[in-house]
């Protein structure tokens, strides 16, 4: 579970109350449902009635990018002549989920492609000139790239030069030059026609096979086996789109909401090995992908088994997908112990060196951090001290790392802004990936807190904040209201969970302290109704802050808890405070 923001800023969202009310009795529901729908976007009642039930009709057609009729002609070409097709990958959720998709549209279509990832610890991310030549040595005249290619300059140059046509399906941050590539299918090309920019890698490979199977078909109506094909398709975008924290809004609720509904019923052996394998039952929510299944996949990417991940995800029966599942249980569980170790070891860095006290961003390195878990370490950081951070496992002539970022400091920009100083880098404004001498280290610290002073104060991140959606009330909370706002899921980036304020709240029995560790607060609260169950998980320490009768103001969630069949509301506190 998260830690407790106990410091951070509550910061109320406001609405209009006449759109508030217009929305709530044209869609019969309840004001603080309303609410969320408004901190959502949603700005009139079609808008409300398409968020509340997303469909496949609202989803924006492929060949809506600039190079789709390109790409896919192509593709068709290599078909036709039956030419030897190289997909190009990654090893993160998003790129084995990506590169899984085009393996299944190729195999539903006869024919079986050759898949390039390549190694973490002795390569990095994203196509290289060695991937390239061994495509072009195995007699490939067609590649294409999934969650990466954007920045590959030279590696597309190569491969132009010996023969090999490139199609680049990504979403990473548009450099100032794009690659030379015969199609590029980036959403955030300038001059792309797309409404709908923010898919995430597999959302952009779901478009190129939705395109192709849509030439394929030549009727309006698409062949059965091929629209079963997407609806399968639709939950590896759902993994990747939560994964890869982009907005789940447009394009990316639709395919989400859609795909981890199916994923139960999946016909894909991997996907439903992976949620046996992590406990998952049912349709699973953006928490369960979050906590659950993406790091089981990751976990082969992390630690030397890069094609873990795509040989889950395009598994042939679901006996070969559980042996793939199990391998990859165990590597994280290898993983989190890893992420412990060097979590210590970043920490007591930070703590031993004032000058990180000061800086703007952290930027740390060591030869005993693994690249396979910097990125991870380096969110733990960011979430603990507020601040950006980037790790780099140090080694004797390369350093790669991983960086995360704070919300108003976009991280991408500050590092091109550094880039004289890396080898090569990409990514988000969130999230980014690096490489550089490692002697080059101190100056990539003091380079980036440059930046960082020119282009925001201290004060625009120092203080973490909590956005809560409106002032609701614990009395005015009821089962058929807070079910409906599961109806928002999936929640995540751009859809956070709904998250509300009460005053004057009561402390209605003694506080108990329950689980393992520090353990997490129990309490019985109220607020003129019945007193409700609430949970403030890590809280534990805080029991000395309350006793019966004491009055706080909360940050909370609401749940429904179904024990013995029976709907009770309750929450999940986020943070309190002495009223």
């Amino acid at each position: 579970m998260p830690e407790l923001p106990i410091e951070s800023a509550w910061c109320i969202a406001s609405q209009r109350n006449s759109q508030v009310r217009e929305l709530a009795e044209a869609l019969r529901i309840p004001d603080y449902v309303a609410r969320v729908l408004v901190n959502r976007g949603v700005a009139d009642v079609e808008a409300g009635r398409r968020f509340l039930a997303p469909s496949a009709s609202h989803l924006e057609d492929p060949f809506a990018f600039r190079q789709m009729d390109r790409a896919v002609a192509r593709i068709l070409q290599a078909l036709e002549r039956g030419e030897r097709i190289v997909v190009q990958g990654d090893y993160d959720v998003d790129g084995s989920a990506a590169s899984a998709l085009l393996v299944n549209l190729f195999r539903l279509l006869g024919v079986e492609v050759t898949v390039s990832i390549p190694s973490r610890s002795g390569e990095g991310y994203g196509l290289n000139e060695r991937i390239v030549r061994d495509a072009v040595a195995a007699g490939a005249r067609l590649m294409i790239t999934c969650d990466n290619g954007t920045t590959a300059l030279q590696p597309i140059a190569v491969a132009r030069e010996l023969g090999l046509d490139v199609i680049v399906t990504d979403h990473h941050t548009v450099g100032e030059t794009l690659p030379d590539a015969y199609a590029v299918l980036n959403p955030h090309v300038k001059d792309e026609t797309l409404r709908f920019r923010d898919l995430c890698g597999a959302g952009v490979a779901f478009k190129l096979a939705w395109a192709v199977l849509q030439r394929i078909s030549r009727a309006p109506r698409m062949d059965q086996p091929f629209r079963d094909f997407l609806a399968s398709a639709q939950s590896l975008v759902a993994l990747a789109s939560v994964a890869d924290v982009v907005p789940l809004s447009g394009d990316n609720r639709v395919l989400t909401r859609m795909g981890l509904r199916l994923m139960p019923d999946n016909p894909n052996p991997g996907i439903r090995a992976l949620l046996e394998s992590s406990g998952v039952e049912g349709a699973p929510g953006g928490t369960d992908i979050g906590f659950k299944l993406a790091p089981r996949i990751n976990a082969g990417g992390r630690l030397g088994r890069e094609t873990l991940g795509l040989e889950l995800l395009t598994a042939r029966s679901f006996g070969e997908a559980m042996e793939l599942a199990r391998e990859a249980d165990a590597l994280n569980r290898k993983r989190q112990a890893l992420d412990r170790e060097l979590t210590r070891l970043a920490e007591e860095m930070v703590q031993a060196d004032a000058g990180y006290e000061s800086e703007r961003v952290l930027v740390l390195g060591h030869p005993e951090f693994h690249a396979g878990v910097v990125g991870i370490v380096a969110a733990r950081l960011c979430r603990r001290f507020n601040k950006p951070t980037v790790l780099v496992a140090v080694g004797a002539e390369t350093a790669r790392g991983s960086g995360r970022s704070v919300a108003g400091f976009h991280l991408y920009n500050a590092l091109n802004e550094c880039s004289g100083l890396m080898q090569r880098f990409g990514g988000h404004a969130q999230a980014a990936g690096l490489e550089l001498d490692p002697r080059r280290l101190p100056e990539l610290r003091r380079e980036i807190n440059r930046v960082a002073d020119k282009h925001v104060t201290q004060a625009d991140y120092e203080t973490p904040t909590l956005n809560i959606d409106a002032e609701v009330r614990l009395s005015a909370l009821d089962p058929v209201g807070v079910r409906l706002l599961s109806e928002l899921e999936p929640f995540g980036q751009g859809n956070p969970e709904p998250l509300f304020m009460a005053a004057g709240v009561e402390v209605a029995s003694p506080p108990k302290v329950v689980g393992r560790g520090t353990g997490h607060l129990s309490l019985m609260l109220k607020q003129e109704g019945p007193a409700l169950k609430a949970i403030a998980f890590g809280a534990g320490s805080r029991v000395g802050e309350v006793a019966r009768g004491t009055r706080l103001r909360v940050a909370y969630t609401p749940r429904i808890n179904s024990w013995r069949g029976i709907p009770e509301v309750e929450v999940e506190i986020k943070d309190f405070r002495p009223q």
